[in-house]
């Protein structure tokens, strides 16, 4: 059985879905929740553009 190596996986998306995934990032990213969404709104799920968009927020 062969894996796609070019799928996206959910587990590299900045989820605001639970409440427990909205915290896990917060506290990864040493951000509110209201700055969470705020970098998800503009720059999408992406970890990487939401870890910049933060820092260059501060």
């Amino acid at each position: 059985m062969s894996e796609d190596k070019n799928r996206y996986s959910d587990d590299y998306v900045v989820s605001l879905d639970h409440e427990w995934e909205r915290r896990n990032w917060m506290n990864w990213l040493h951000c509110s929740e209201p700055e969470l969404r705020h970098a998800v709104e503009s720059v999408g799920s992406d970890p990487d553009n939401v870890r910049r968009f933060i820092r260059q927020g501060r």
